[in-house]
């Protein structure tokens, strides 16, 4: 049902922003110069706080700024955002219920710099999820941010190609984007099955 979920929102993404005026997009960043990249800096730093989905960030990244520019702002976006997260759920750690991830923990992957790395990798697990349980969990800071930054940028340049590719949506590259990220959700439905068992 999740991975069935997950295409869905892939389809749902790519109808959407294949449905706007890309130029008009590039036009209103334009307007504000060389602040683009800040704006969109600033949408992976505070959105994701409140559950929005990153997978969206990154296309419309994609779509809007080009490969390049998106893959490095949302990559500067990812760290800050985590850190912020992370302190949150520090903070507020007491009203999380962090049971399963501390299973995960103890029974897959107990160190916690490729627990991050495995669960960044599969997008299925969501990624406002992994940065508010491993603060929760106390994690070790360096190694999460390190961990999460790493483990991201695979999806993230995914879901960004599939993005800058997204206005021609009848070519080749398209396609073979579209191919890629549904292939990384049918291997991360597959590593998730396979922690379900290992934690049940």
């Amino acid at each position: 049902m999740r991975l069935i979920l997950f295409i869905f929102f892939i389809i749902f993404c790519v109808v959407i922003l294949s449905s706007f005026n890309q130029q008009n997009l590039s036009e209103f960043m334009s307007d504000y110069g060389e602040f683009g990249w800040a704006i969109y800096i600033g949408f992976w730093v505070i959105l994701p706080i409140f559950l929005f989905p990153a997978g969206i960030l990154a296309i419309g990244g994609g779509a809007i700024l080009g490969f390049w520019e998106a893959l490095i702002c949302a990559m500067i976006g990812v760290g800050i955002n985590s850190a912020i997260m992370y302190f949150i759920a520090r903070y507020f750690s007491g009203a999380f219920d962090t049971a399963k991830f501390e299973r995960i923990k103890n029974k897959f992957c107990k160190d916690e710099f490729s627990l991050i790395i495995l669960l960044r990798l599969i997008p299925i697990v969501p990624y406002n999820v992994v940065n508010y349980m491993a603060g929760a969990l106390r994690f070790d800071f360096v190694k999460f941010i390190i961990a999460g930054v790493l483990g991201k940028f695979i999806s993230a340049l995914l879901f960004i190609n599939l993005g800058s590719n997204i206005a021609n949506y009848k070519s080749y590259e398209f396609w073979l984007a579209l191919a890629l990220v549904v292939a990384m959700g049918l291997v991360a439905f597959w590593v998730r099955k396979i922690l379900n068992r290992r934690v049940e």
